[in-house]
Formats: C-alpha cells, structure tokens, sequence
C-alpha cells in the first residue's frame, strides 16, 4: 500500500533513495545482457540496427520536456518542504497540463513526417518501406506514454521518493523486455518487440498516476486550472536548465543517428550494443547521485551553506567509491565478456564498451556540482559547459563519422564529453572556491589506487583473460571483495559514513569495532 510522502531526516531519504536505486540495478542490468543476443538470433544484425534506430529517436524525443523534469523536480522539492501545498498543486496542475501538451505536438510533428524520416534513418533495414512506414507510427504510442512518465517520475524525485521512482522504472523495463521478448520468441519479429515496450509503458503510465494520487491526497490535480503565470517561472528556469538535459540526449543518442545516415542500421546497431551497455553501468553508478538535486534544493531553500559543501564533497567520494573499480574493472574483462555474450565476430565492439563506460564516469563527476547549481538555480556554468559539449559532438562526431564510421562515433563522443566536462568542473570550483586538492584527497585518491592495484594484479594473473562464465562471475566476486576490504582498511570512511550505516542496517553495530580497527 502506498503512503502519503512522509516526514523523514535528509539523510535517511537520500540513503533509502540509494538502496532502492541499487536494487533496481540489480534487476535491470541484467536484461540487454539477455535480450540483446535474442534480438540479434531473431531478427539478425539488420533488425537489431532498425530496432537501434527506434530506441534512438525515442530518447531523442526527451528532447522535447524542454528542462521540465528537472525543474519540477526543484520546485515540488521546495513546495513540499515549505507545505505550500495550494503551490504545489498549482504547480502539478499547470506540469500536467504542459506535458500532456508536449507528448501531442511531438506526436503529430512525428507523424507529420513520418514518410521522410523512415526514408532517411532507416538505411539498410530489412522491413519494406511501408511496413516501416506502420511500425513507425505505431511507436508514436511508445513516444507519448514516455514523455508523460517523465511528468510523473519527476514528482516522485522532488518527493525525495525515488525508491518509488526506481521501482516503477524497473517495472517499465521489466514488463517491456519481457513482453517483447516473449513476442519475439513467439515469431511476431521487430512488431512483437515494439508491442511488448508500448504495453510497458502504457502500465507505467497507469501505475503513476495512481500514485502520485496516494502520494499526495491534500491535492485535487485538474490540468485544465493551469496558471499562466506558474508556466512563466516554470519556463523561466526550464529553458535554462534545458541545454544541459538537451547536450545529454544528443551524447547518449547522436551518434547513432549520424551512424544510420552515412553507414546504415547495421553499424548504428554495433554503436548501440556498446552505448547501451556502457550507459546501463553509467546509470546504476549514477544512482547515488539520483538524491542530490532534491536534496541540495532543500538545503537551498533552508540556506545552509555548510551541509551543502558537504553534500558535494560526500556525493563524490561515494561516486568514487563505487565508479572506479567498475572503470577499471571494465577494461580488464571487455574482451572476454564480449566473447563470451555475443562471440569472438563481436570483439569489435569490446574496447569501445570500455572507453564509454570511462567517458560515462568521467561526465558523471560533474553531477554533484550540477545538481547543486540547479537546486540554487545557478545554471550559467552548467548552460555554458553544456553548449560547448553540444557543439564539439556534432562537429566531431559527424566528421569523425563520415571519414571512421564506427570508430570516429566513438571517439568524437569521448573528445566532446571530456573536453565539456572538464569545462565544467573548473567553473564549479572556480564559481564556490571548493578545494580540488581535497576533492580529489577524500574521494578518488584511495579508490584509484586500490582499483589499480587489483587490476594489475589480475593482468598479471590472467593476460589472455577468463575463458568462463563461472571463471568470470567468480573473478568479479572476488575483485569486488578484495576491493571493499582494502578501501576499508585505508580509512576510506569516516565515522559519519560508519554511523549512517549502522543506523541503517542495525546489525551493523555489532561490526563497528572491527570497522573502527581496519
């Protein structure tokens, strides 16, 4: 039964908020790893490219929330924590209204053109062009029902209530891969797939509304009352906040829209085993950043300075607790899990993999002081970073495209992330004056050399890599706990860290001495 959002410390909601999120990690991550090798065994290279292309153009299509996830997320942060809730449900009233607003436009833009977009973006495939033609339209369901969940997901981030946030993403991944799986399975090819992820997110959908009903009984949510003036100061700030969220979707999408227009679906596809994966693991590391925002917006409206210097320094340092080893790992055991997922003829996309999932760390550092900018509506470092990264990826990547094909994808997208996330981290330190020096001393220091230590090792031990999926799941279980006891022993976490956990898992106490000790 769901609850009405409850009173609870910061703290223990950014902890609850985590723990869910790994959860959902833990549930979803293994799913292209299954449902990859099935798409490609039934509907071959070709078909998996044209699938790629869809998934593309519905990312893409986030687009189109103009900075409005975000900036709901902010304002029902502060709404809830001041209990204005007249501004509150002026303000769902009015995000209700816009959303649904946005989801049509983008649908009857799509529509519209529907006949030159298949003509364009879908080279190679292995469906006629009028069968396309159907399945195109057919995903504009897929379209609308995401851009409306992005409506409602964000009222359960500024909530703090992100356990429910992951929940219902794991149920919308879930529930889709499932579904289209089994349809593939049953014969009914690259159809069968799209039902399968339209009758996920329609459930979604459902499922949100009705909770953020129970969430929130004290509002009467009726998006014909939208205030105009609340859409001004929504806008005011979304379009500010929107270059950021819009450099973000043309990183994580372009590339393999720029790949299906000068070398076909197939390579476009290759892209996207590689991206998918590494954004799947930049994902579930980027959990523990999923907080931040709500949090820093409350601590914003309360004016405290301290605590929120300190929501910096320890949202990097777990950043870095659970990032670098995950970095480091990847680079060890790319080839062997490409060889063992997909066969030696994929190896191909194996160092890609592990150069994304770097560049998607190195992008995700930037997280804690763009959350913080946000929650105190700083967004110029952000907009300024943001506009350079867009610029140099689509110069980059479609040069480097035109002239490398699947190689200048990847190395035009790592170029223009890097380069823009430097960017923004010297505005950040430069803008609050954060020491660097201890940055980098509390929080990646320690993990860096722990992780380094254990993969040279292992390079040492096993040259050619493991030839197994036990060797391999044995190996990863054994790196894991060879890492946490040295980042232990090192005096990686203080006593705040000790405490927060034994106040979470009570059996924990019995363990501090020993904790205390390493």
């Amino acid at each position: 039964m769901i609850v009405s959002a409850e009173q609870k410390p910061l703290s223990a909601k950014m902890i609850r908020n985590v723990i869910f999120g790994a959860f959902r990690a833990a549930l979803v991550l293994p799913i292209p790893f299954v449902l990859t090798p099935l798409i490609l065994s039934r509907i071959g290279p070709k078909g998996y490219g044209t699938w790629a292309v869809f998934l593309a153009i519905n990312n893409l299509t986030s687009l189109a929330d103009l900075g409005l996830v975000g900036t709901l997320s902010k304002y029902v942060a502060e709404y809830y924590a001041q209990r204005d809730f007249a501004a509150l449900n002026r303000l769902l009233d009015t995000g209700i209204a816009l959303f649904t607003l946005l989801s049509l436009v983008v649908i009857a833009l799509l529509w519209t053109g529907s006949h030159i977009l298949v003509a364009v973006l879908f080279r190679g495939s292995s469906l006629e062009p009028g069968a396309l033609l159907v399945l195109f339209r057919y995903f504009l369901i897929l379209v609308g029902a995401n851009i409306l969940i992005l409506l409602f997901s964000s009222v359960t981030a500024g909530l703090q209530r992100m356990d429910l946030t992951h929940v219902m993403g794991t149920v919308n991944v879930f529930v889709g891969a499932s579904v289209g799986g089994f349809l593939l399975v049953r014969g009914r090819g690259l159809p069968g797939l799209l039902a399968g992820y339209v009758f996920a997110a329609l459930l979604t959908l459902v499922i949100y509304v009705v909770m953020v009903r129970r969430l929130l009984p004290q509002l009467m949510l009726n998006p014909l009352r939208m205030d105009g003036a609340e859409a001004k100061k929504i806008f005011n700030f979304s379009l500010r906040l929107y270059l950021t969220s819009a450099a973000v979707a043309v990183h994580n999408q372009a590339e393999k829209i720029f790949l299906t227009l000068f070398s076909g679906v197939i390579a476009a596809g290759w892209y996207d085993i590689a991206s998918d994966v590494a954004l799947k693991i930049r994902g579930a590391v980027g959990l523990v950043l999923t907080p931040v925002l709500p949090a820093a917006s409350e601590l914003g409206a309360q004016r405290d300075e301290r605590r929120l210097a300190e929501l910096y320094y320890r949202s990097h340092k777990y950043l870095a607790f659970i990032g670098v080893p995950i970095v480091c790992y990847t680079f060890v055991i790319s080839n062997s899990f490409v060889k063992l997922w997909l066969g030696p003829n994929l190896l191909l996309i194996a160092r890609p993999l592990a150069i994304l999932v770097l560049i998607g760390f190195v992008n995700l550092t930037t997280g804690p002081g763009f959350s913080m900018f946000a929650g105190s509506a700083r967004l110029g470092p952000g907009m300024r970073s943001a506009a350079l990264g867009l610029t140099l990826n689509v110069i980059l990547s479609v040069a480097l495209i035109y002239r490398y094909g699947f190689a200048g994808a990847v190395i035009g997208t790592s170029l223009s992330l890097v380069i823009a996330s430097g960017y923004f981290l010297f505005l950040f330190h430069h803008h609050t004056g954060y020491s660097v020096r201890r940055l980098l001393r509390e929080s990646y220091v320690k993990p860096v050399i722990c992780s380094l230590l254990l993969v040279g090792t292992l390079w040492i031990a096993h040259p050619t890599g493991v030839t197994s999926w036990p060797w391999l799941v044995l190996q990863s279980i054994l790196f894991g706990a060879t890492y946490c006891v040295l980042v232990i022993c090192s005096g990686f976490f203080d006593h705040y860290d000790r405490t927060k956990l034994s106040a979470l898992v009570p059996r924990m106490r019995r363990f501090r001495g020993v904790v205390s000790v390493a």
